[in-house]
């Protein structure tokens, strides 16, 4: 197995035309085991490297995916290290989906809560995106904070956020 091959398959350049709607998990569930724990072991290492620019949060959720107990002191560093409130809730809720660490929950609700910037002109796309990320901890204080959202003046943040919530279409019409 060529390794290099495998981690471009998995982790396709940052761009439009080779992430839009990409999924890398039935790539992942093709592999063994030992191929599963070679890759999780280049990503931690391609992770560790790429902590002086932009960090590629697919290779954050992959890691998460694989339940890296290996990647979590670098994840808990960029936690700590980063300022991008949606990069911030990425790292959370992939820490709390290996180890279930119950101190992402609040990370990633302060997270959330720094989103809501009316001066952001991306705010909208940016909340709303950020629900499908915290509804991952399965927790009723998110889902109440999620809740808290499903009657907002934007449409498309109460919309997301009802969908988040198993809202039904009628609750979804305009």
């Amino acid at each position: 197995m060529d390794i290099d091959k495998l981690v471009d398959e998995v982790i396709p350049p940052s761009d439009y035309k080779h992430r839009n709607g990409f999924n890398n998990i039935p790539i992942i569930e093709g592999l063994t085991e030992s191929e599963k724990r070679l890759l999780e072991n280049v990503l931690v290492e391609k992770l560790t490297l790429e902590t002086d620019k932009e960090i590629d949060t697919l290779i954050v959720e992959t890691l998460a995916y694989l339940k890296s107990a290996a990647s979590l002191p670098i994840l808990k560093r960029l936690l700590a290290n980063y300022s991008d409130e949606m990069i911030k809730l990425k790292i959370a809720t992939s820490i709390f989906e290996i180890n279930q660490d119950s101190e992402m929950i609040d990370i990633a609700i302060n997270c959330v809560k720094q989103l809501e910037d009316k001066t952001n002109a991306y705010y909208v796309y940016t909340l709303s995106s950020a629900f499908h990320y915290l509804i991952k901890f399965k927790n009723p204080k998110v889902n109440s904070i999620i809740e808290e959202y499903t009657n907002h003046k934007e449409y498309l943040v109460s919309y997301n956020a009802k969908q988040v919530l198993g809202g039904n279409a009628s609750d979804l019409a305009l």
